[in-house]
């Protein structure tokens, strides 16, 4: 994860920003630096690669990055898509020539099981722009849309695989938004999991901000699993949920891809270049040490946390990692992963590097660093910057840490740690905050010391040696208000900058609290100021809870009583569902959608109640129907399809041949005059105006002598409206094009002037079919 939405303290102008008064301009994409020396000298001083590597590290890092993407694993249709790929467009890929030289054809990426990740040298932007390869385009926009594929960088789909996730786990993503590794791992639990059941786990997506976590709920509404949950808690202060027993919930697997500086992902975000500083991770660097100590406490014993940065910088990875493993005492261990994905190539975790001041100097120690050089934040952080003794960091062993450089295989750069919980933790955390904060305060003492020592001196009219005059010196020392108030801007702009890439590095896009360390360090564990005015230190094992959503809560209903009886009994929805999850939420009184959830997250909700800030969960299976005299007021909703068609009464699931399959493509909205007798047959069994579902099952048709465009192996299945003379196909445009594309070998664009012949119809066939309500905007 890396930086996200910034905070501007001026103008927004296409213009440029003001800079002293002047209006700085705005920079085109093509003239942004590529360089930045401050960024040189860090990493060389690092030493991340050897000098002679660096320089191939660097020329990586100026190039874009080419595109990715990720086949949905989970979903039956997974090997169909694959399969589509390699023999449609890999074969006419390696034709093309653009302005007359060959390109390469997608590949896929070695080190991702079953080929589902995939990688195309062409850059995101040329293969937007590129003509000869729209069909190619075109097809990536549409499986994405309706989550058949992910676009996703290579190396963000590092982190899921290393969290090892089953279908029985309880697993929490504390960073979630954008979504796409929160996609992975709801994929991994599904995996291997029959259609007609739902998996004993469930995925706990979590972001700190709430607009955030809405985008998240897009994201994972693509795959239609009703083991989801999406909360909006801050990551440090997510929780503890504690059952009937009253014993705390704790997750089987824990992500922690935490807000960082990014400077991994220059190959995207080229403005990482400019606006690079060493100080950008010092301000992030408590935060995430929170993170992952909160991580450390909600993970049952034997679990397992990966955490993950975008960033090259140890003060954001290994310093992180070293530090909360030796906070623990023994608790956590680094696993070693050098034999999981052997393709993929990796560097071990560092041991030794240096703090970088403001001044360019570097340091070993934080003895040596100037006052003047280190915001107060900083300074009061130092320990936690540097590495532990040689030896703990050998006892840690840090090197089984991961490191992904870009110039290995074509790639942004990342972070990985795989951390397991091998014992219960039993750290006194007061006890550690206060030892904390007494090494702070005498460390304070001896600056304050050495300066009025200084000041002697200098009364006495000897000379001292210093970068600056002592006057100078003690106003930084003395971090007077306006001290403070820089100092507050600066690590808030940071902080604000510092969630993004997961949009950038995921190729998609909460605010934290990290402002200076008087007020964001020290958030309390009750929220009440101690006896000098300030609030008392962060205790991991028990944070101050965020305030409730103030939103209409999610009410779970009981499908013996109300509507709800009624829907269940009119689609003859069968007992081995009932006992599951229904829930809604209740607008003046009445529900419009009803949701569906795993037994696991109702299991969940229960125990949490008003703790947990839901922002969505389940996914829609019946909707209100918009047709008064509709034999049900309930439609299906196609969303919900999957998870109700085992349970579905049999007369509502027709099963058709493909002559009716490619009819409903074609028309959409076509008449039952136009469908087989047996089709027709079947659907007059149904009541006019209500659901119904048309499936096609390529096993079952292999012998019949019209076939879809590709190969199919996956059951497609169609929601409609059943009119009083046709059929109404309940799915939206994308679900639509793709179909075209699969099914009957018809691109369209969402762009082009595609029409269906259905919108060509004469006014009678028009006025037959005008029973059929429009698709609702929950399917579209």
């Amino acid at each position: 994860m890396g930086r996200g939405k910034k905070k501007s303290f001026g103008s927004k102008g296409r213009g440029g920003s003001h800079v002293n008064g002047e209006r700085k301009r705005y920079k085109k994409f093509e003239e942004l630096a590529r360089d930045n020396k401050s960024f040189r000298k860090y990493y060389t001083t690092q030493q991340i690669v050897s000098e002679d590597e660096f320089s191939e590290l660097m020329e990586t890092m100026r190039t874009v990055l080419p595109t990715n993407f990720r086949i949905t694993g989970s979903r039956q249709q997974a090997t169909d898509i694959r399969e589509q790929i390699m023999t449609e467009f890999v074969p006419y890929i390696r034709k093309v020539r653009i302005d007359g030289a060959e390109i390469e054809a997608p590949h896929p990426l070695p080190w991702y099981p079953n080929e589902f990740g995939w990688q195309f040298s062409i850059p995101r932007i040329a293969l937007k722009k590129s003509t000869e390869l729209a069909n190619f385009h075109s097809f990536l926009v549409t499986e994405t849309e309706i989550g058949n594929i992910s676009r996703q960088e290579a190396v963000s789909m590092v982190p899921p695989l290393l969290l090892d996730v089953r279908s029985d786990h309880i697993v929490l993503d504390m960073c979630a938004a954008p979504g796409s590794k929160t996609a992975q791992l709801v994929e991994a639990l599904h995996v291997d999991v029959a259609a007609d059941q739902t998996p004993s786990g469930l995925v706990v997506a979590n972001d700190a901000d709430y607009k955030r976590a809405c985008m998240l709920v897009h994201q994972i509404n693509r795959l239609g699993s009703p083991n989801v949950v999406v909360t909006n808690h801050s990551g440090e202060r997510f929780p503890t949920i504690r059952n009937d027993a009253h014993e705390a919930v704790q997750f089987d697997r824990i992500l922690c891809d935490v807000p960082c500086s990014g400077d991994g992902t220059t190959r995207k975000n080229v403005r990482v270049w400019e606006k690079w500083s060493a100080d950008d991770a010092h301000a992030l660097n408590p935060l995430q040490i929170k993170i992952l100590q909160r991580a450390a406490y909600l993970l049952k014993t034997g679990g397992r946390i990966v955490y993950s940065t975008c960033s090259l910088n140890p003060v954001e990875n290994e310093a992180v990692v070293a530090h909360v493993l030796n906070h623990f005492e023994g608790a956590l261990r680094l696993v070693d992963v050098s034999g999981e994905l052997p393709a993929l190539k990796r560097r071990p975790g560092m041991k030794t590097w240096k703090f970088m001041a403001r001044d360019g100097s570097f340091h070993d120690s934080p003895e040596t660093v100037e006052a003047s050089t280190a915001t107060r934040g900083t300074r009061r952080h130092l320990e936690e910057f540097l590495p532990l003794s040689p030896e703990r960091m050998d006892e840690l062993h840090m090197e089984r840490c991961m490191r992904i450089y870009p110039h290995l295989q074509n790639t942004g750069g990342f972070f990985v740690a795989v951390i397991e919980k091998v014992a219960p933790i039993s750290v006194d955390e007061k006890k550690k905050a206060a030892e904390a904060a007494e090494r702070i305060s005498k460390r304070i003492d001896a600056r304050a010391a050495a300066r009025n020592e200084n000041d002697k001196v200098a009364e006495d009219g000897q000379c001292v040696e210093t970068d600056q005059p002592v006057c100078k010196r003690q106003k930084v020392e003395s971090g007077g208000d306006e001290e403070m108030a820089v100092e507050g801007i600066a690590d808030e702009a940071i902080a604000d900058e510092a969630i993004a890439d997961k949009d950038i590095a995921d190729e998609d896009t909460a605010d934290i609290d990290i402002a200076d360390e008087d007020s964001a360090d020290e958030d309390a564990a009750d929220g009440t100021p101690n006896a000098h005015g300030k609030r008392a230190p962060y205790l991991p094992d028990n944070p101050r809870e965020d305030p409730a959503l103030r939103e209409n809560p999610f009410v779970f209903m009981d499908p013996s009583t109300s509507d709800l009886k009624a829907v269940l009994d009119y689609y003859g929805i069968k007992d081995s569902m009932l006992g599951r999850g229904f829930l809604s939420r209740m607008e003046n009184g009445m529900f419009r959608t009803v949701y569906y959830v795993a037994d696991s997250v109702r299991q969940i909700m229960d125990y949490a109640g008003s703790r947990l800030r839901v922002v969505n969960t389940g996914i829609k299976v019946f909707g209100r129907s918009s047709v008064k005299e509709a034999g049900c007021a309930y439609r299906l909703v196609c969303e919900g399809v999957p998870q109700l068609l085992p349970h579905l009464g049999d007369k509502y699931v027709i099963e058709v041949p493909f002559v009716d399959l490619r009819t409903l493509i074609e028309h959409v909205n076509p008449l039952l005059s136009l469908m087989s007798e047996e089709t027709q047959r079947r659907v007059s069994k149904v009541a006019p105006s209500c659901s119904v579902i048309m499936c096609y099952d390529p096993a079952k048709h292999a012998g019949d002598e019209e076939k879809p465009f590709t190969r199919l192996t996956a059951l497609l299945s169609i929601p409609c409206w059943r009119g009083g003379a046709s059929l109404s196909a309940h799915i939206n445009k994308s679900q639509l094009r793709s179909l075209n594309h699969r099914v009957l070998g018809r691109v369209a664009d969402k762009n082009s002037t595609f029409k269906l012949d259905n919108n060509a119809r004469d006014s009678d066939s028009v006025a037959m079919s005008a029973d059929s309500p429009a698709v609702c905007a929950d399917d579209a």
